[in-house]
């Protein structure tokens, strides 16, 4: 059998159609059955590379070592850093299994400049259940899966967009999801799965399909039902407690969503969203500027620690700032410097605070403005400070205070961090 790349050269040397199938098909043929793959792996998440060729979701395949090497290179000079994953014949199969469920639709081969693009219904039998009913399709979900892979990618590698964000809200909004929970025993009522934070937060976890439940194993929660959008809205709006649903906590994209996430795919899928929603890299649309809508407690203590230890900045304020073309809010830290601090001492405060913060952050970016700037008086509106240098006793006493006076919003977050 001619090696993959012989057949590539033919490939690329015919312009006759029906020899052009021929060689594709000699093509998937070799790629069945040549000893090892390699396949593109994202380490952010923990899957897969995806990207999008042609619209289509697409992964991607290497016949040699030297060429995976050659497009990591490539891949390096965008920012973006992968892993090799090796594959055996014995082990191929499983790929494409897998590569289906996490949503790809097509194949690259030995891709550099002008990568050989091969539908994945070609090398694998897609199954196909329309004809059931719809009560006795399984829960597979490939489509939400892989745009739920593409975006946290995206995420991970300072890539995303607004429009890419409404995309997968879209796709949610359309699917199906399995939720386990507990049944009712004679002692306690039926009971949903909740996924809990060591500091008492609640969320409930939604799974993709069984692979994924099955990789998280949710203790305790050993049957499964079907969740749909409605279900999706009435499990917030019915326990003020839990804060929001998240999507595959077992996998390494995982995905947040609250009520306020859950109203923009109602609005996009209905086609009556009110706000353009552009790159989030460009400078246009208007800025709004909030309290966050949960205290983060956790997170202000992080901050105010990291100020204690010097005197460069008087005052701290905490505030959410969305713009226009963004989805999601990022978290603001106004500073009031204490006197002349060089330029040096700024990016040093700045990046302690990114340190210490982005662990409470629930995935939301920190930006930084500073007190005198041109709109910083005006952004800190009435809201109290966060740390003052002169009061620092007081902070606990205030944090405790805005506890009490506010109750949890589900509102203004959606990833887990970033790596």
């Amino acid at each position: 059998m001619a090696t993959i790349q012989e057949i590539i050269t033919k490939l690329n040397q015919t312009t006759e159609e029906s020899q052009k199938m021929d060689f594709i098909q000699q093509l998937v043929a070799a790629i069945k059955n040549q000893e090892q793959l390699w396949v593109a792996f994202c380490p952010a998440t923990k899957h897969y590379f995806l990207a999008q060729e042609h619209q289509q979701i697409t992964a991607y395949l290497f016949s040699e070592e030297s060429y995976y090497e050659n497009f990591t290179s490539e891949m390096r000079k965008k920012h973006i850093i992968l892993e090799k994953l090796e594959n055996p014949m014995k082990q191929r199969m499983f790929l494409f299994a897998e590569l289906y469920r996490c949503g790809v639709t097509q194949i690259a081969i030995d891709s550099e400049e002008e990568p050989v693009l091969i539908p994945l219904q070609m090398v694998i039998s897609i199954p196909d259940y329309t004809k059931l009913p719809l009560v006795q399709r399984p829960v597979l979900n490939p489509a939400v899966t892989g745009k739920i892979l593409c975006l946290m990618q995206d995420v991970r590698f300072n890539r995303a967009s607004g429009n890419t964000e409404l995309d997968v809200l879209q796709e949610i909004y359309h699917s199906a999801f399995l939720q386990p929970f507990r049944s009712a025993t004679q002692d306690k009522p039926e009971e949903d799965g909740i996924y809990q934070f060591p500091e008492g937060q609640k969320l409930f976890m939604l799974f993709t399909d069984l692979y994924s439940l099955k990789q998280f194993d949710p203790k305790g929660y050993p049957q499964v039902k079907t969740a749909r959008f409605a279900d999706m809205q009435n499990m917030l709006k019915n326990h003020p407690d839990v804060m929001a649903i998240i999507i595959n906590p077992g996998s390494g994209a995982p995905m947040l969503l609250d009520l306020q996430l859950l109203e923009v795919a109602e609005k996009s899928a209905s086609g009556i969203l009110d706000t353009s929603v552009r790159n989030m890299n460009e400078n246009a649309g208007k800025v709004v500027i909030t309290k966050p809508e949960l205290t983060p407690v956790s997170m202000i203590d992080a901050i105010c620690s990291v100020l204690k230890e010097s005197e460069l900045v008087s005052r701290a304020y905490l505030r959410n700032i969305r713009r226009e073309e963004e989805i999601r809010p990022h978290y603001l830290v106004i500073l009031d410097w204490n006197g002349a601090v060089s330029k040096e001492e700024k990016a040093q405060i700045h990046r302690k605070i990114a340190e210490a913060a982005m662990p409470y952050a629930r995935g939301l970016d920190i930006e930084y403005l500073a007190y005198d700037s041109a709109v910083g008086k005006e952004w800190t509106g009435n809201a109290e400070p966060i740390y003052e240098l002169k009061s620092e006793s007081e902070h606990s006493e205030k944090t405790e205070k805005a506890t009490e006076k506010e109750k949890p919003k589900k509102k203004g977050f959606l990833f887990f961090g970033k790596k």
